[in-house]
């Protein structure tokens, strides 16, 4: 069964967005502890459990190794708020669906639109990084990166398959898709992206993340792809990872023009990267526009004509 069948037809508002929001953090952080407390007494940990009533740091020691676990069972329950959100408006025949995935590329296809999206996301990346280096990494984070040599499996399933995953399912597939399907394309992108950002809980990250939150929203709504703006979130986690896993030299607390000077002698080397990834945006940006159809119908609603719906395709769309 494909697991789009019953979202597409919960379209949430600014209100319905705020109260996904409050599951993810709330209902899906309680669940999250709960499975990752269960993981440590199956493992024979109970003992680092007791610890913690006395020493807060016996906590970390429970969670290491867990990331994936954690974040799959926050990230689940919105995932199945939403399902269920769907499953009730999908009995009533008058409500039209929007799909969360409905492909219109206009002059590309799969490999050349996924080729320029994977150097668009790099170029952005590099572009923003002048921008990030002015806020500190969260402990969390660095303590992530100098695990990826021990733990790669935990972090790249956990960063490169399930973040890019469920993030956008909820971010783009669900929120910018029901507010696209209510009115302002603006609005969508700008709000979708916002949450997008906050949810991270800290500048480092949120920034970026509103920036690319934009860009992926924009892709989303021309291409009613949710397969391409996965792919995008994919890149731009996944190049992080592996340039920490190249690298290992590199220093976590120090900035990505201080580590580029390290390795190179010379912050000339950086600021290419940052010059030619603007270059590659901008140029990527003009080559969508350009190509992808202007003012995608797919979101908008489509009416339900009252003798057309005993008709189990037209139910269906």
């Amino acid at each position: 069964m494909n697991i789009f069948s019953k979202p597409k037809y919960y379209k949430p508002g600014i209100g319905g967005s705020l109260v996904i929001l409050l599951i993810l953090f709330f209902l899906g952080g309680i669940v999250s502890m709960v499975a990752a407390f269960i993981a440590a007494a199956i493992n024979g940990e109970l003992s680092m459990a007791a610890k913690t009533v006395s020493d807060p740091s016996g906590i970390t020691s429970i969670l290491s190794g867990k990331l994936s676990l954690i974040y799959f069972f926050q990230m689940i329950i919105p995932v199945l708020f939403i399902w269920l959100m769907g499953n009730s408006y999908s009995h009533d025949p008058m409500k039209a669906p929007v799909k969360v995935d409905s492909p219109h590329l206009g002059k590309f296809n799969f490999l050349t639109l996924g080729i320029l999206l994977l150097l668009m996301t790099l170029g952005l990346s590099w572009v923003l990084d002048p921008v990030t280096s002015y806020f500190p990494m969260p402990d969390n984070f660095k303590e992530m990166f100098e695990s990826i040599s021990t733990r790669p499996v935990d972090t790249i399933v956990s960063v490169a398959i399930f973040a890019p995953l469920f993030e956008e399912f909820i971010m783009r597939g669900t929120i910018e898709r029901g507010l696209l399907s209510k009115g302002s394309v603006v609005l969508a992108i700008l709000w979708s992206s916002l949450l997008f950002g906050a949810m991270h809980l800290n500048f480092w990250q949120a920034i970026p993340a509103f920036v690319l939150g934009c860009l992926f929203g924009w892709v989303y709504y021309r291409s009613h792809s949710i397969w391409a703006v996965i792919f995008m979130h994919f890149v731009n986690n996944f190049s992080s990872i592996a340039l920490f896993w190249a690298l290992p030299e590199m220093d976590p607390d120090a900035t990505s023009r201080e580590n580029m000077v390290q390795l190179t002698g010379t912050d000339m080397w950086y600021w290419v990267l940052v010059g030619g990834g603007a270059l590659i945006v901008i140029a990527g940006i003009f080559l969508l526009n350009k190509y992808l159809p202007k003012k995608p119908q797919s979101f908008k609603p489509k009416e339900i004509l009252l003798a057309d719906t005993s008709n189990e395709n037209t139910a269906a769309l």
